[in-house]
């Protein structure tokens, strides 16, 4: 979307509408009419003439998202439209001539869907005149941190926050998740966070004046599905964690020095959360694992990889 209106703005058609249709979003039943338009008595529940996407960007630009979810019955419609620039509405034996430009967009592979007759051969090529591919955001390292801020500063001053900030782990785990959601999923996650810190502040006895502070705790979900390559295995797991109890688990936990950096001190506490849980249950790992809100064969690879052992005594 962001991409068809950078390129609407820049054309010679930036006077005119720039309209935007998700065509998964339609019902089927509804595509044409939604499309096209349709007069007044054409179907049950049409009580009025209404026109169409094509007629209202006449003159513009008209963009299909999803185009890939147009059904085949529709897809022939679609193809004299953009052949002729003549539409028919639903209802109506004229044709109205329309003079609208189409950018459409996909995360299907449509050359694909054509061999597998989902897709018809002669719109994809009328379709794919200029093709632009857009790589995923996570191809795009670089922006995320320019992404991340730009949606901060949204963000912040639709909060009403003075100063808001990323605390500097939360950056690195930005710019190593996998963003299967892309640049959208990124602007959630943003504001999520934010609403989280900014209650978080307003709980707590947070010294630092007037800033607002997100940090791994209000972004810590991202961790349930990162890329096997995102982040070390002592990294995911301790932020999956969602938090320490306070029971006897956690009494003899001491915070790792930050001189230690982040992967040294997240494998030290891990280490010492497994070991106090193991002595706890006397060395039941199944129990241990259940208090620690993991399996137990995770809970034995990071203990052998932490180098944990536990010897279990039999008392007679």
């Amino acid at each position: 979307e962001l991409v068809a209106r950078t390129l609407h703005q820049q054309s010679s058609r930036s006077e005119g509408p720039l309209v935007y249709v998700n065509c998964a979003a339609l019902p089927e039943n509804l595509i044409e009419s939604e499309l096209f338009g349709h007069r007044k008595g054409a179907f049950t529940g049409a009580n009025e003439n209404r026109s169409g996407k094509f007629t209202i960007a006449d003159g513009g630009t008209l963009f299909l998202d999803e185009i890939g979810e147009i059904p085949l019955a529709v897809q022939s419609k679609l193809l004299r439209a953009l052949q002729s620039q003549e539409i028919q509405a639903v209802g109506q034996d004229k044709t109205h001539t329309v003079d609208v430009r189409i950018i459409a967009a996909t995360n299907r592979n449509l050359a694909q869907e054509v061999e597998a007759g989902n897709f018809r051969s002669d719109l994809y090529h009328r379709l794919t005149v200029y093709p632009i591919q857009v790589p995923a955001l996570r191809e795009r390292g670089n922006d995320i941190a320019l992404l991340a801020g730009y949606f901060i500063e949204q963000i912040r001053r639709k909060l009403g926050i003075q100063h808001i900030k990323f605390a500097p782990e939360v950056t690195h785990l930005l710019k190593q998740y996998d963003w299967p959601g892309n640049v959208r999923e990124l602007e959630h996650t943003i504001n999520r966070a934010a609403l989280k810190a900014k209650s978080h502040r307003l709980d707590s006895s947070f010294t630092e004046k007037n800033v607002v502070v997100i940090e791994l705790s209000h972004i810590g979900q991202l961790t349930n599905i990162l890329d096997a390559t995102s982040l070390d295995d002592a990294q995911k797991q301790l932020l999956a964690i969602p938090s320490i109890p306070a029971t006897a688990l956690a009494a003899n936990l001491n915070v790792p020095s930050l001189e230690l950096g982040i992967k040294s001190a997240t494998e030290d506490f891990q280490r010492q959360l497994i070991s106090n849980a193991l002595s706890q249950y006397d060395g039941n790992w199944s129990a241990a694992a259940r208090e620690l809100k993991t399996d137990r064969a995770n809970l034995n690879r990071m203990a052998k990889r932490l180098g944990i052992s536990i010897i279990k005594t039999i008392k007679n």
